[in-house]
């Protein structure tokens, strides 16, 4: 595990970089910035219903009723390579605990086939609280972080 200066965050090395979101984090807004604001614009978005008449009609023809709704803290992954020397930048919503969080951001990780990582901490967190946590999960130490 590595402790990145923050001269040296955006640095190439790592292709998964997870955030928290930018109520948690500054560091957020800057990736925001130079992500063309995708981040905030998936805050204020609000996914469209389906129409009243629209529901009925497929109730009348025995279609089946399909609503797609997206929970409001759902993890967000945004393709970087454009902007960043980094193949994917993922905002994780920080939950009830920072204990979470990290599970949260874990199985992204692990589901992801366990790419290079970066972890912008949220602020107030530290590396050994994270490594901590960390460690429930993964024996895995070969990443980044880059405290707030």
């Amino acid at each position: 595990m590595n402790v990145l200066s923050l001269a040296s965050a955006f640095n190439p090395g790592s292709d998964l970089w997870i955030v928290p979101d930018s109520n948690n984090c500054r560091w957020t807004h800057k990736l925001d910035w130079y992500l063309n604001f995708q981040i905030i614009k998936n805050q204020r978005h609000l996914s469209p219903e389906t129409r009243n008449f629209t529901k009925l009609i497929q109730k009348d023809t025995g279609l089946e009723v399909y609503e797609h709704t997206i929970p409001k803290n759902t993890p967000l992954m945004i393709t970087s390579e454009p902007f960043f020397p980094n193949k994917w930048v993922v905002v994780v919503p920080m939950a009830a605990s920072f204990s979470t969080w990290v599970h949260e951001a874990s199985n992204i990780w692990e589901n992801l086939k366990h790419p290079s990582l970066r972890v912008f901490l949220p602020t107030g967190q530290n590396a050994g609280s994270f490594n901590k946590e960390w460690q429930n999960h993964h024996s895995f130490e070969d990443f980044t972080l880059v405290l707030d």
